[in-house]
């Protein structure tokens, strides 16, 4: 699993605005702040989790997720962003953005279903991610929740709101700023996490579509996808490098990194992107 080092830094600098320590939070992502403004920067589940868990403590805020998605810039989704505001209709922008979805979060995947005469957005957070952090799960949730609705509206001119929103989490001390922020109803304690949207608003018109310009920006995110899952597969080359250098010992991090490549510093660089570290290897 992985999560984007901008959308991470994005809700640190919210925290920030909320009173929290930002430098004391980037360290906790053992980056620099021009490491996480780096549009490929990505990063584990644990140094996540940390992050999101220590900014919700420090500012107090039961609804920090919620509350950094509705201040989060539009322009913090990078492409994903202008792949709907490109779109041709509303129902294309979504079902792009649940096709990419793995480019900014991989442990959140997200579906655009029919359901009778309207349509659902699923969020389906991954359980070993849920059962390591139920926190960091729902203050995510929540945040992709406020972000969604937020570019459905823009790319609607604002003339729009979902139907109904579904979360499996209780609700807050103050579930009415949920529906706030969110423009609609809220159910909470359902089986799935979900957007239902009305069929006439999911197939109307984008009005900034651009066809020629989507073209270029879907061939771009299909060469991000394909590059990001060879690089999704690098702990498991390093596991097979390991057990093909156990001659008779363990081989050190030098002779893995020489193995495949790299520098040490490289290797441990990319171990970390993928939430590992070669001692806990």
């Amino acid at each position: 699993m992985h999560f984007n080092g901008r959308f991470v830094l994005s809700m640190i600098d919210f925290a920030g605005q909320l009173g929290a320590d930002s430098k004391a939070l980037i360290g906790l992502t053992g980056l620099t702040m021009e490491e996480l403004s780096q549009e490929d920067c990505r990063f584990g589940q644990d140094i996540y989790n940390a992050v999101i868990e220590s900014a919700m403590e420090k500012t107090g805020d039961p609804l920090f997720g919620l509350h950094g998605g509705e201040h989060l810039n539009l322009a913090a989704a990078g492409l994903i962003n202008q792949i709907a505001q490109t779109s041709a209709t509303v129902r294309q922008a979504l079902e792009y953005c649940c096709e990419f979805a793995n480019l900014g979060c991989s442990a959140l995947p997200t579906e655009l279903h029919r359901m009778g005469t309207d349509y659902k957005l699923t969020l389906r957070p991954v359980k070993e991610w849920a059962d390591q952090s139920k926190v960091s799960v729902e203050q995510t949730v929540y945040g992709y929740l406020a972000f969604t609705v937020r570019e459905f509206q823009s790319i609607t001119r604002n003339t729009h709101v979902p139907k109904e929103v579904w979360l499996t989490c209780e609700a807050p001390p103050e579930p009415a700023d949920v529906e706030r922020v969110v423009g609609c109803a809220v159910r909470f304690e359902r089986e799935e996490n979900a957007i239902i949207f009305d069929e006439k608003h999911i197939e109307s018109p984008v009005v900034t579509s651009d066809f020629a310009l989507l073209r270029i920006l879907v061939s771009h995110a299909e060469e991000k996808e394909r590059s990001l899952r060879n690089e999704l597969g690098f702990y498991s080359q390093v596991k097979r490098a390991v057990v093909n250098l156990v001659k008779p010992e363990f081989p050190s991090i030098e002779q893995i990194a020489a193995h495949l490549n790299m520098s040490v510093r490289t290797f441990q660089r990319k171990l970390k992107e993928d939430g590992h570290t070669y001692k806990q290897l």
